[in-house]
């Protein structure tokens, strides 16, 4: 998920606040771990990216929310009327990614990355998001500086006032609550 698009339907163009989808429910906190969020100190959480599985019809490349079909199908031979666990046809093989690393050929239980600290900000295995280089600002979209630190003030908008400039923080306009 890239730095501009909506976290709560994933599309850009907007965000998440004036998502036309509404719903209180956002792609960050996802079980897959696929989303990503910005925490308020500038930090941008992004996993590692797995491939869109759609789970009503199980073809690659959407989500279910984005499904042509409009009843369930079965994930094994793809007709309707009956769920995998109770299809007649032989299983069909089909090529799953492991939701840890990604990969293809195994599945999160059998990662050989299984207990290796995994990086939320770049998706990398073997350090923490606290002690990643690769950290990416929110503010202008470069890596190796929060947005505490970074210089380019003039390209954010405060979410107090609408204005640019400056962020809520720095608003001279009082909260109203």
């Amino acid at each position: 998920m890239s730095s501009n698009e909506c976290f709560k339907c994933g599309r850009s163009g907007h965000w998440a606040r004036e998502c036309p989808t509404g719903g209180g429910r956002g792609r960050g906190m996802r079980s897959r771990g696929r989303g990503g969020f910005t925490s308020d100190r500038g930090f941008q959480f992004v996993s590692s990216s797995l491939p869109d599985i759609c789970y009503r019809c199980g073809e690659s490349g959407h989500l279910a929310k984005d499904c042509d079909l409009q009843e369930d199908a079965c994930y094994n031979c793809g007709r309707g009327g009956h769920i995998a666990k109770d299809c007649k046809e032989p299983k069909r093989e089909r090529e799953q990614c492991c939701y840890n690393c990604g990969k293809p050929g195994h599945l999160a239980r059998d990662c050989d990355h299984a207990d290796e600290q995994k990086c939320y900000s770049c998706g990398e295995f073997g350090h923490i998001q606290k002690d990643c280089t690769k950290v990416k600002c929110y503010r202008c979209g470069e890596t190796g500086h929060v947005a505490i630190n970074c210089s380019k003030t003039s390209e954010v908008n405060c979410y107090r006032c609408g204005e640019s400039g400056h962020l809520a923080r720095e608003c001279t306009i009082e909260a109203t609550a």
